[in-house]
């Protein structure tokens, strides 16, 4: 008697060079799988298990998806009208979603946003100081669901009070410590604010993505599919008062001091500034293969190619041999075969095979 899967449109399986991951944008969670399982389960139709013939492979598989309820049974196959596909659009009502500022800002320039929904707003200070406090003052009037703090200097000593007083801010999300050698804790909440605590410097951290920055949930992965998940909807206003696409750009399209509320809202609205943000993973080198695309927040500035867009500075992880750079038997790009520039990727198979092999059947 023949069964019928059907696959949770909320687990979405992703290709990669190796492997493939099942994202579980509901719960937050992924799974690896093989790519000939990914082909499989890549369908909103009924999945065809009989096309493993291995029947112990064919039911392991089975009893695993079932048990991570990432596909499920239906009695009829007339039931499948009951479930409709997931609509991977995404549609959102403005421009700008998130903002990056320093506390030395001009906070006349909130007055240019002050009409704008912000989903988050993050702010960098050196230090928890009078200005930090002037700059959350200003914004508690503001629509804006999140603020993120990123303190760059720790003072452990001063922490009971920072922590108090920063708590009583509602819109205060997170508060992230850099430089904090010192903590015990790495993360903790506090009064329904989280502190986290980073051993590395700001400068440090805002320039590599980590395995600890994927982020799983249905809205990034919606973004994620059909932009950048960095530079969409992002402004970020650096400390000398440019206003650049994000924290690692040199690019300014013009100064807060010298603008004004409507030519801001033109400025960031320009094809020029949105640029970035259009950018799709699977439009990138290096990104469409890798199996994380759709859950990085990827910092690194894109240049234009010939045919698709590249990064001059590699990431931490290298999706044709499944290693990020802080593990055993990591190689960059080039030392296993791989070559990036403007004019596409070169992969000498042979190479990427022979590297391949020795780091994961030796």
């Amino acid at each position: 008697m023949r069964k019928f899967f059907l696959r949770n449109q909320l687990c979405i399986p992703v290709k990669g060079y190796n492997r493939a991951i099942i994202y579980d944008i509901l719960r937050k969670d992924y799974f690896f799988i093989s790519k000939a399982h990914f082909y499989i389960l890549d369908t909103d139709d009924f999945i065809d298990f009989n096309k493993i013939e291995d029947e112990e492979e064919r039911q392991s598989l089975i009893d695993f998806l079932i048990n991570e309820e990432i596909v499920f049974e239906l009695a009829d196959q007339n039931q499948k009208q009951c479930f409709t596909a997931l609509n991977r659009k995404l549609e959102v009502p403005n421009k700008i979603t998130n903002i990056v500022l320093h506390t030395n800002v001009d906070l006349n320039f909130f007055d240019c946003i002050k009409d704008e929904y912000i989903l988050n707003l993050s702010i960098i200070a050196p230090q928890v100081d009078d200005n930090l406090f002037k700059v959350l003052k200003r914004i508690d009037t503001l629509e804006i669901d999140s603020v993120y703090l990123y303190i760059e200097n720790f003072d452990h000593d001063a922490l009971e009070d920072h922590r108090k007083r920063l708590s009583d801010h509602n819109l205060v999300f997170s508060v992230n410590f850099f430089n904090s050698k010192n903590s015990i804790e790495k993360t903790e909440l506090y009064q329904n604010v989280y502190f986290n605590y980073f051993d590395e410097e700001f400068t440090v951290y805002k320039r590599k993505l980590t395995i600890d920055k994927l982020s799983i949930n249905t809205e990034h992965f919606l973004e994620a599919y059909n932009f950048h998940s960095y530079y969409f909807g992002k402004v970020y206003i650096d400390s000398d008062g440019n206003i650049k696409n994000g924290l690692n750009n040199t690019l300014s399209f013009g100064q807060v001091k010298s603008i004004s509320s409507v030519q801001f809202l033109n400025l960031i609205s320009s094809d020029q500034f949105q640029e970035l943000g259009n950018i799709q993973k699977d439009s990138m080198l290096v990104c469409c293969d890798c199996e994380f695309r759709y859950m990085c927040v990827d910092s690194r500035v894109p240049v234009k190619g010939i045919d698709k867009w590249y990064h001059p500075i590699e990431c931490a992880y290298n999706p044709y041999l499944s290693k990020w750079d802080d593990e055993v038997d990591y190689l960059d790009l080039n030392h296993c075969g791989v070559t990036i520039s403007a004019s596409g990727c070169f992969i000498d198979k042979e190479q990427l095979s022979q590297k391949f092999n020795s780091i994961w059947f030796a």
